[in-house]
């Protein structure tokens, strides 16, 4: 893992986004993007064209002095990991994308939600985003979540073909750890297993992913997102990894996937892979 993207809006969540991806980044030898992105207004007046450009190089002089406050800060925690600055103009969700294609970041670590209502809409829908068209694996890190290694991933399966094949990505992270890697599939329709159940569902999964130290759960509830929740309660772990589909604006809005919904919910990072990748 060459190159961590993380994007930052000064927020105390972001900060601790930061700092988890350092101690990723200290762990691989990776490069970190610090990336800000700032929005300009839309400006209705009578003023010169003159005087409005130079109001947007004062906003853009004063995003890039926030920028250098921040890294400033974040290299108190460490000095054995290479930063590079990105300050970039428009929608936070749209550059983090561009800048992680242009550089081939091979993960993007960015805050998955903040403390007041109006910042969780903010900062939730502007991750949904990013998750929803990233080029590489997202990782959203909760406010309250601190590195502490990677002895146990969870990842939550559907045991459909496409999901088993790309947890093999999930694996290979997994195995830049060494973990424990724990397959959880949450039965929303049967609700009732046998020994002769859990020994298909093992045998299912042996056929697409190969590794060491792996084991499977099956738990029953209504509610996936539900079950996914209480069984992380249950089960300490370090991070939580989903699969999931680009999915189309206004399907995300109508609909919101479960992977949004168990991001507000857990206190440990959700990994997630893209189907399609």
């Amino acid at each position: 893992m060459k190159t961590i993207l993380c994007p930052t809006d000064f927020s105390k969540s972001s900060e601790n986004a930061v700092k988890y991806a350092i101690d990723l980044a200290r762990l691989f030898k990776s490069k970190i993007l610090l990336m800000h992105a700032y929005e300009t207004p839309v400006i209705y007046t009578d003023v010169t064209v003159s005087s409005v450009q130079l109001d947007f190089e004062m906003l853009r002089e004063a995003a890039l002095k926030q920028l250098k406050k921040f890294y400033a800060k974040m290299l108190e925690h460490t000095k054995d990991v290479q930063f590079e600055l990105i300050l970039q103009q428009g929608l936070p969700s749209a550059r983090t994308i561009e800048i992680a294609i242009e550089k081939k970041a091979d993960m993007i670590v960015m805050a998955s939600t903040a403390s007041t209502q109006v910042q969780r809409f903010l900062i939730g829908s502007n991750a949904t985003r990013v998750v929803r068209d990233a080029p590489c694996k997202v990782m959203l890190v909760p406010p309250k979540a601190r590195f502490s290694g990677m002895k146990k991933i969870v990842f939550s399966t559907d045991l459909s073909e496409e999901n088993l094949i790309a947890s093999n990505q999930v694996a290979n992270f997994a195995q830049m750890f060494k973990s424990e890697l724990v397959f959880l599939n949450v039965d929303n329709k049967s609700l009732v297993h046998d020994e002769s159940d859990l020994s298909r569902v093992t045998h299912r999964i042996r056929q697409y992913v190969q590794y060491p130290k792996m084991k499977g759960y099956v738990c029953t509830d209504l509610n996936i997102a539900d079950g996914i929740t209480f069984f992380l309660k249950n089960e300490k772990a370090d991070c939580l990894a989903m699969a999931t589909h680009h999915r189309k604006f206004l399907q995300a809005i109508a609909n919101p996937s479960i992977t949004k919904r168990v991001s507000y919910r857990t206190d440990i990072p959700l990994l997630i892979i893209h189907l399609e990748h």
